[in-house]
């Protein structure tokens, strides 16, 4: 028995594969590519490619890839940095290249390259561009929730390509039969974190809307007809029974009801997306943090009714959210304030007003209004 038990002491204290040594590593090699020992043409060249070493975490780990660029080599202050800076004195020096690598190796185009040259210097004219530009490069390694690196930094010389800044859409707005046709135009929520120079991805915004059968609309990035879009020139997808068709270029709703709406707009790319009506609960609350069953709120059929949640399990905070594909719950969450208004956090970095309800009380919802309570 004795025997037995140190031979068991001593493989649990082995280092294998499945007992790995969890390190932090602190710094990692980005490969210099052979392209740098030249000056590059963005205009001619098609692509590029960059390899590095995986930072060693002591065993098998997920980790997110960046690229960052920097026309100064400094790397103090990103776009985000600059768009949290409420005195206008930072000045953003590099930026991220948007693409997400799973694998420690990436290749980019030359557009790719040449629109985060032009990010960072601010240029979006033709004429502002230099004759040629120092760039410099670095590997961001992200192991979410955990830690982030950054690589050595890689030095080259560009001549510029000029290529057209994507628009800064941070709204979108509804109008439609039910608004006048541009008398009202209704905004939309933007999804935490898709919007403004800190956004990531493709901006993203949604609502909770009751149609009627046969109602007509369509969506702006601003609140007047300038690049709006429906039927004719974004791409519709139905996931709850509205029939949505094409109205002479309008979106028309087939069946009378409550949907989620998401949109999506890059400038370029739009899509209308009709998702069932579903709000969740979340937190203490209810118990958990997840969007599950027992979460859900009670939907109404009626333009004018009320959602209503399960009782709260628990005096505390409050938290409730709508629960949109590939983004987490507190990007779309809400609050009903202390004065009977429903509050979307919208791309508030803040958390939204700490609100008490007691157990047993319940939520009930009116997105027609606009108000809310708890009872």
């Amino acid at each position: 028995m004795l025997l037995g038990g140190i031979f068991v002491m001593a493989a649990c204290s082995d280092d294998r594969d499945d007992n790995p040594t969890i390190k932090v590593p602190t710094a990692f090699k980005m490969e210099t590519p052979a392209f740098v020992s030249s000056q590059v043409n963005l205009n001619n060249a098609a692509q590029f490619s960059f390899a590095w070493e995986k930072p060693d975490f002591g065993y098998f780990a997920k980790v997110n890839y960046t690229l960052e660029v920097s026309n100064t080599g400094k790397f103090t202050a990103s776009p985000a940095d600059e768009a949290a800076d409420l005195s206008g004195k930072v000045v953003a020096d590099y930026v991220e290249i948007s693409t997400i690598f799973p694998l420690n190796k990436a290749t980019i185009t030359n557009d790719d390259l040449a629109l985060a040259i032009m990010q960072v210097g601010q240029w979006e004219k033709p004429e502002q561009l230099p004759a040629t530009q120092k760039v410099y490069m670095r590997v961001k390694a992200a192991l979410p929730n955990v830690v982030s690196l950054h690589s050595n930094v890689i030095e080259f010389t560009v001549v510029p390509k000029y290529v057209k800044l994507p628009p800064k859409i941070t709204q979108c707005y509804i109008t439609g039969s039910e608004y006048g046709w541009g008398g009202t135009w209704k905004p939309l929520t933007p999804v935490r974190g898709t919007i403004g120079k800190q956004g990531k991805g493709v901006p993203t915004f949604w609502m909770m809307v009751y149609f009627k059968a046969g109602e007509e609309f369509k969506f702006a990035p601003n609140p007047k007809w300038e690049n709006e879009f429906g039927a004719a020139n974004a791409t519709i997808t139905d996931h709850a029974g509205a029939s949505p068709s094409d109205a002479g270029g309008n979106i028309k709703i087939g069946n009378a009801g409550w949907y989620l709406v998401v949109v999506t707009n890059d400038g370029e790319k739009r899509t209308v997306s009709f998702e069932k009506p579903e709000v969740y609960l979340q937190g203490p609350t209810i118990g958990n943090w997840d969007c599950k069953k027992e979460n859900m709120f009670t939907a109404p059929t009626a333009a004018n009714g009320e959602f209503i949640s399960p009782a709260f399990v628990a005096t505390d905070n409050v938290r409730m959210c709508v629960k949109l594909k590939d983004f987490e719950w507190w990007k779309s969450e809400f609050i009903v304030n202390k004065a009977g208004d429903i509050v979307y956090r919208g791309d508030d970095e803040k958390d939204p007003e700490k609100i008490p309800v007691t157990a047993g009380q319940r939520c009930h919802l009116n997105f027609s209004t606009g108000k809310g309570s708890y009872k």
